[in-house]
C-alpha cells in the first residue's frame, strides 16, 4: 500500500513538472507590457494598457508592449527596440514571437518591431495600416490613444491570422449558398407566374395583321464603344520585410518620425 502510494506522488511530482515546464515555454519572461521611461502615461493609463496587453498576449500567445523612452543614445529607432526587445525578455516560445511599439521623445521617433510568428502577422502592409491609426494621436500627445489604438489593432490582426484562410472559405462558401438559395427562389416564384404561357414558334406570330410596313431599309454605323477593364490580382495581405537584429535574430518592422 505504501508502495503504491509513494508511486502515485512520484506521478503526481512528474504531471507537475510537465505542466509548470510547458508553462514556462508558452509564458512570456517579461510581464511588463508598458515600460513609460519618458513619463507620457499617468499611473492609471499605464494599469489599463497593461491590463490590455496582458489579455492580447495571453489569448494568442504572442507578445504585446510599449515602451517610450527620452533618448535613443546613439542608436537607431530600429536597433534600440530590437536591443530593448532581446535584452528584457520579451517574447513567448523558442521564437520570441511578439510585436512592440517603441516612442522616442528626443527627436519624435517611433518603431514597431515584429519576432516570431508575428513577422507573418504583421506584414508591412498591415503594419502600415496599424500606423495610420495610431499616428495622429501620437503626434497630437494624446499618448494613451495611440497605445491602446496599437493594442486593438495588433489583436485584430492577431484573431485574422488565427482564424487562417479555412475559415474565411466557409464563410464564402456560406455566403455564395445562401444567394444560391435566395436565387433559385426568385426563379421559382417567376416561374409559377409564368406556367399558363405558351411560346410562339414564328416570329409573324407576335405581330399585329397590317400594324408593321419596311418600305426602306439598311445599315447605318453610328459609334463603337470599347470597354475596358482592369483585372486585379487578388491580395493575400502582402509580405514582411525583415532584418537581422545584433543578437543574431530576425526582426520585422516599420518606423518613422511623429
Amino acid at each position: 500500500m505504501e508502495c503504491g502510494m509513494k508511486k502515485i506522488r512520484c506521478l503526481l511530482a512528474v504531471f507537475m513538472l510537465l505542466v509548470f515546464g510547458m508553462s514556462a515555454v508558452v509564458c512570456a519572461e517579461n510581464r511588463d507590457k508598458v515600460v513609460d521611461r519618458a513619463n507620457l502615461l499617468t499611473d492609471t493609463q499605464e494599469e489599463r494598457l497593461e491590463a490590455q496587453f496582458t489579455e492580447i498576449a495571453e489569448r494568442y500567445q504572442c507578445d504585446v508592449a510599449v515602451v517610450t523612452t527620452d533618448s535613443l543614445g546613439q542608436k537607431s529607432a530600429m536597433t534600440y527596440t530590437d536591443d530593448y526587445y532581446d535584452a528584457n525578455g520579451y517574447g513567448y516560445g523558442p521564437d520570441l514571437d511578439g510585436i512592440i511599439l517603441m516612442v522616442s521623445m528626443e527627436e519624435r521617433d517611433w518603431w514597431m518591431a515584429t519576432r516570431g510568428k508575428a513577422i507573418q502577422i504583421f506584414t508591412d502592409r498591415r503594419l502600415e495600416n496599424i500606423r495610420d491609426e495610431f499616428l495622429e494621436s501620437l503626434s497630437d500627445g494624446d499618448y494613451y490613444e495611440a497605445f491602446s489604438v496599437f493594442g486593438e489593432e495588433a489583436e485584430h490582426y492577431m484573431r485574422v491570422y488565427e482564424e487562417g484562410p479555412l475559415s474565411l472559405a466557409a464563410r464564402l462558401a456560406i455566403s455564395a449558398a445562401v444567394g444560391l438559395v435566395a436565387a433559385l427562389l426568385v426563379v421559382f416564384a417567376l416561374f409559377h407566374q409564368l406556367r399558363t404561357v405558351r411560346p410562339k414558334h414564328e416570329a409573324r406570330d407576335y405581330v399585329r395583321g397590317g400594324s408593321f410596313r419596311v418600305t426602306r431599309a439598311n445599315d447605318l454605323f453610328l459609334y463603337r464603344t470599347l470597354m475596358r477593364r482592369k483585372i486585379e490580382a487578388p491580395s493575400s495581405g502582402g509580405g514582411s520585410s525583415t532584418h537581422s537584429t545584433s543578437g543574431g535574430g530576425r526582426a520585422g518592422g516599420i518606423g518613422g518620425k511623429f
